[in-house]
């Protein structure tokens, strides 16, 4: 049995809830759990497709095994940070004869069995701004770090020679996202294969996001 999934009644609704990191709060998402027969709750970037996370492995096992008529979750951002893996993701329950809740907005995606056309283009919109946001904030990123090595200031970097940082972050995306996670340094190196002189400059490089939160 699944230890950290609580479990109120037979099973008809599950919330979801997402957090990018450990340092960040749940409070918001988590204020109305006990409505619901169970509660599976991520720590991952968005990035990562929903069947792909631990819990959201869980999720695409009982919307399959028909143990549920609803997720509940508290945004769109909390399932994907594209338009088209959401998109597909409310396919999949549809399919299955899931309704998606969305709480900030209080629609549902289904209504009656059919279709909520209008929370489909909702969805759309709003799906196709919050990937127009991601890539502006990674432009802005960019552009601060450059700033940064203009006026010498950028040393944590310096580190890695000529490699770019965002050729460093997709080399080392998996350990990333497993240190943003909470994973101990000594479980990365074995998860991925490499030695502590590589965890500890990838450690480095996420320290300042890690403080932040």
């Amino acid at each position: 049995m699944i230890d950290d999934i609580k479990i109120k009644k037979e099973l008809r609704t599950i919330r979801y809830n997402r957090v990018s990191s450990i340092s960040q709060n749940l409070d918001r998402q988590q204020k109305n759990n006990e409505k619901y027969d169970y509660v599976f709750e991520d720590v991952c970037s968005g990035t990562i497709p929903l069947f792909d996370r631990k819990y959201g492995v869980y999720l695409k096992e009982y919307v399959e095994q028909d143990k549920v008529d609803e997720i509940s979750i508290h945004s769109i951002d909390r399932l994907a940070r594209n338009l088209r893996n959401l998109l597909d993701v409310i396919e999949f329950f549809h399919t299955n004869g899931v309704s998606l809740y969305i709480e900030n907005l209080g629609m549902r995606t289904l209504v009656d069995g059919k279709m909520n056309y209008t929370i489909k283009m909702m969805i759309s919109v709003m799906g196709s701004f919050s990937e127009i946001e991601n890539e502006i904030r990674r432009e802005r990123q960019m552009e601060g770090i450059e700033i940064e090595k203009t006026l010498g200031k950028y040393k944590n970097r310096k580190q890695r020679g000529k490699e770019s940082t965002i050729k460093f972050i997709e080399k080392y995306k998996k350990p990333i996202e497993l240190l943003e996670q909470g994973y101990k340094g000594s479980h990365v190196c074995k998860i991925c294969n490499l030695n502590k002189n590589t965890v500890s400059k990838i450690k480095k490089f996420i320290q300042p996001q890690l403080r932040t939160g």
